[in-house]
């Protein structure tokens, strides 16, 4: 028995090298059967029609699959105009009118750092000043810290202290303040107090500038597409005249080519409605969003482009929310030489500005390949047709004796071509 399972097993081997061997010595063309009958034809013509609409509805006029396209470079300009006042002290505004100099203005120079940035610009709507810093040896903040990186160091004697370690607001001079058991520090004083940040998280701190919600900023973006040379701007759509350009406001329904923004539409564009409560204090940063599609065959003039606002910081940030820096304003005592700094801790609002574009334009060479691709996806109608005919219809098996024929040399075996299974999946 067992001699008789490896003869088996030895025969089916040799069967199938056999059947391998032979298949290299096959070779397969192509016959057409033309079928007449009403459900394989209509399925056959459903099939090119779906392939058709899809080369002629989406990909070409949809996808513009006749255009050569283009990539914008882009550049944006920014100026920001408004007055915002402040009180020196703690008092109402009405109350400090009373002493004028307590009063604060703040204008475009004051609020808006740097000057100038590249796809964007900050507005300032809150801030910690600690004017007429020197340098020397100072005391730390007491309140601060003992650990962590901005940490101070505690001292009961100057021993404790190292010499030119950093801390919170400078470097360690190995001097303790045995008042304040904090070691001293070089570095700009009289230096900033944790107090005073508390203080202007404060709704209505005498820093903070709700005002800031009418300042109004000039956008101009200046947009190219090198490869076909066109040019376009925001400041050239519509009414382009300059009475109108220095005039209007921004509003997305009845003035939506305005180049002139309030700050407080472009907030509420966003989805802030806090700003009084939460941003003026904390600040908080906006994407401003300029999209441009351009399709040149019906307009080489004007580019409409497609605005957004985005709010990207998160505004519930446990660890330094909204957006904040430190900045210095130097001056230099004619007489002693002494270098002065006013320090600025200073929250506020940054808008990035993000500009992308494409513009197209009739070309053959798309046109020809969207139609070359199409013909090739003509095949797939023959392709699943023959399927649904061999495999999927009740008489699967009359049509496929006609469309397979195989034909034997004198010199090969013959072999089966029929079809066990009878069963099939459409009637």
């Amino acid at each position: 028995l067992l001699l008789d399972v490896q003869r088996g097993d030895t025969m089916g081997f040799c069967d199938s090298a056999q059947s391998v061997a032979l298949s290299l010595f096959e070779y397969d063309t192509i016959k057409t059967v033309h079928i007449r009958s009403k459900k394989v034809g209509l399925i056959f013509r459903l099939l090119q029609l779906g392939i058709i609409g899809y080369i002629i509805g989406f990909v070409i006029i949809y996808k513009k699959g006749y255009q050569e396209f283009d990539t914008a470079v882009s550049s944006v300009v920014t100026k920001v105009k408004g007055t915002a006042v402040s009180c020196r002290v703690n008092l109402t505004l009405p109350e400090c009118q009373k002493n004028s100099s307590l009063i604060r203005v703040w204008d475009t120079v004051d609020y808006v750092v740097p000057a100038q940035e590249n796809n964007a610009f900050f507005v300032m709507t809150n801030n910690v000043e600690v004017p007429r810093q020197s340098q020397g040896v100072w005391d730390e903040d007491v309140n601060a810290s003992l650990s962590g990186t901005n940490k101070v160091w505690y001292c009961q004697n100057s021993s404790d202290c190292p010499d030119l370690e950093p801390s919170r607001n400078g470097v360690t001079n190995g001097e303790c303040n045995n008042a304040t058991n904090r070691c001293k520090i070089y570095g700009w004083g009289p230096v900033e107090l944790n107090s005073m940040d508390d203080a202007a998280e404060v709704i209505g701190g005498i820093n903070q500038l709700p005002a800031a919600v009418n300042f109004t900023v000039f956008i101009k973006n200046n947009i190219l597409f090198p490869s076909f040379g066109n040019k376009f701007s925001n400041t050239g759509i519509g009414n382009s005249s300059k009475a109108y350009l220095t005039s209007c406001t921004w509003d997305p329904i009845n003035n939506p080519n305005c180049p002139i923004f309030k700050i407080g539409d472009i907030l509420g564009s966003a989805g802030i409605t806090t700003f009084f409560e939460r941003e003026v204090i904390f600040g908080a940063v906006i994407t401003i969003g300029m999209r441009y599609n351009c399709d040149l065959d019906k307009d080489t003039r004007i580019c409409v482009p497609t605005l957004t606002f985005t709010r990207t910081d998160d505004p519930n940030d446990i660890l330094s929310p909204g957006y904040n820096f430190r900045y210095g304003y130097y001056t230099t005592d004619p007489e002693t030489g002494t270098v002065f700094r006013d320090m600025y801790k200073m929250f506020g609002l940054r808008f990035v500005f993000t500009v992308s574009g494409s513009a197209g334009r009739f070309s053959f060479v798309p046109m020809f390949v969207a139609f070359g691709s199409g013909l090739g996806f003509l095949g797939l109608a023959t392709v699943i047709a023959d399927l649904v005919v061999t495999k999927v219809l009740q008489k699967r098996n009359h049509y496929s004796k006609h469309k397979y024929e195989y034909v034997d040399d004198d010199d090969s075996p013959k072999q089966s071509t029929s079809d066990d299974d009878d069963t099939p999946l459409l009637p």
